[in-house]
């Protein structure tokens, strides 16, 4: 077996002097050794070993998700995670539940478009018993028929309680414009309708077919010896027999265009979503592009902030995200405001998208966006459980164990002329997403756009 070593660095102090000590290549070599081994099964494991801590944080990402599911069975993995700890061959669910708490162990589950997740928290005397409990709820679930019924029931009457949101109402659209005959244009959690004819034999069969050893990774960072690891890994997971797993992967090409859709709902607030087709995290432009999402709308320094917010008092809730998919990724931007005010917006937050390109960007300003990144960056590092998940994260997009380490150089790295560059190239043709009140809401709604 071929192993692979790294020591990443960490540093952690004030935003400007984290930003400037990578930019000038400096670094601590204080976050421990990184390494990463294939058992004979193919299972994949990570360790890094920590010792600010105790807590060990263990995470088991599966390389399954609505990206891989056929449009009849959306939403089954998400009602899949939500069904592992309801019942194993060994343990009942009030058993697994007992038997969680009475060890003081955190487990928890969930889903998202590339793949699923498995977490734990403990101590790390206990890293034994935490792997005999994750293969046991991993490999040996039952979905007992009454269980299935009862998360169906409550997947489905979430998204309906969900209706109101309107974050959630114009996502869920701008989704389908964004990614319109992708697998990413279905959402996660699935809808009414896939998940009212789910069944569970189907559960049973998906589970089946991705939940092999070589379609996992195990990650586990703590206070732990890669030895004691391999071995408790071994008697748990080791002789796991693996089959192969088939992924399915889209070749579609998206060719951005001017999209746009309205929703209609009986709510007393408007609200708009913008997105702008950009690039996966293994693209070269994605550190530029990942730095003009937070010059535009990350924290109350942004322009979206300053500008819709403080400066023309035309947002309630105002601000932008990176959307990271395996395959695509995408800027987007997002305002709450009153209806009467809907067109106005619209139009001064794609300005403030496009004039991106236009003008010289202060450098104070690329710092602030650059330090943002980093900052937030390195303080979900102060976990155990979150170093564990970005390294078995970066693994399952491609981008290797040393990405962790490279990230903030590469954010430090990018220049105003690197912004403005992607700005041109990639934030022009946005999908768009207005949600505006019904006339039950006794709201009139705003006047048709021209485009």
């Amino acid at each position: 077996m071929k192993s692979i070593r790294i020591s990443p660095r960490r540093t952690f102090a004030a935003l400007l002097l984290i930003a400037l000590s990578y930019a000038l290549g400096g670094h601590a070599n204080v976050r421990g050794e990184v390494r990463m081994e294939y058992l004979e099964n193919r299972l994949a494991v990570i360790h890094k070993k920590t010792t600010a801590t105790n807590i060990l944080g263990v995470v088991c990402i599966i390389r399954a998700g609505s990206a891989y599911e056929g449009s009849k069975e959306n939403g089954i993995t998400s009602l899949v995670q939500a069904l592992l700890m309801k019942g194993t061959e060994h343990y009942t669910a009030a058993q697994l539940a007992l038997a969680i708490e009475r060890e003081g162990i955190i487990m928890e589950t969930d889903a998202s478009e590339d793949y699923a997740t498995f977490s734990v928290e403990a101590t790390v005397d206990q890293l034994d018993r935490v792997l005999e409990l994750m293969a046991e709820i991993l490999f040996n679930p039952t979905f007992p028929e009454n269980e299935v019924a009862k998360e169906r029931r409550n997947a489905i009457a979430n998204i309906h309680l969900q209706e109101d949101d309107k974050f959630y109402l114009t996502m869920r659209r701008l989704r389908e414009l964004l990614y319109e005959g992708d697998p990413y244009s279905r959402p996660p959690e699935g809808s009414p309708e896939t998940l009212a004819a789910l069944k569970r034999r189907h559960i049973i069969d998906f589970h089946s077919r991705y939940f092999q050893p070589e379609n996992m990774i195990v990650s586990i960072v703590g206070n732990v010896e890669y030895g004691e690891v391999k071995k408790c890994l071994m008697r748990h997971f080791g002789s796991r027999p693996s089959r192969s797993v088939n992924l399915f992967t889209t070749t579609k090409v998206i060719k951005p265009t001017l999209r746009k859709a309205d929703v209609k709902k009986p709510l007393e607030q408007g609200f708009i979503i913008i997105g702008y087709n950009g690039v996966p995290m293994s693209d070269k432009d994605y550190p530029a592009l990942r730095v003009a999402c937070a010059l535009l709308g990350e924290g109350m320094a942004s322009r979206l902030f300053v500008q819709l917010r403080d400066q023309r008092g035309l947002a309630y809730a105002v601000g932008s995200f990176y959307h990271n998919l395996r395959l695509h990724g995408s800027v987007m931007g997002y305002i709450g405001t009153r209806p009467e005010t809907l067109m106005s917006a619209e139009k001064a937050m794609r300005g403030i998208f496009e004039e991106l390109a236009e003008k010289k960007i202060p450098e104070d300003e690329i710092a602030r966006a650059r330090n943002f990144i980093v900052g937030k960056y390195l303080i979900a590092h102060q976990t155990n459980l979150r170093q564990a998940f970005y390294l078995a994260w970066f693994h399952v997009y491609g981008m290797g164990l040393d990405y962790d380490e490279k990230y903030p150089a590469l954010i430090t790295a990018v220049t105003g002329r690197d912004v403005r560059r992607v700005a041109r190239k990639y934030l022009s043709a946005p999908a768009i997403v207005i949600l505006s009140p019904s006339a039950s809401s006794g709201q009139p709604s705003h006047p048709k756009r021209s485009e």
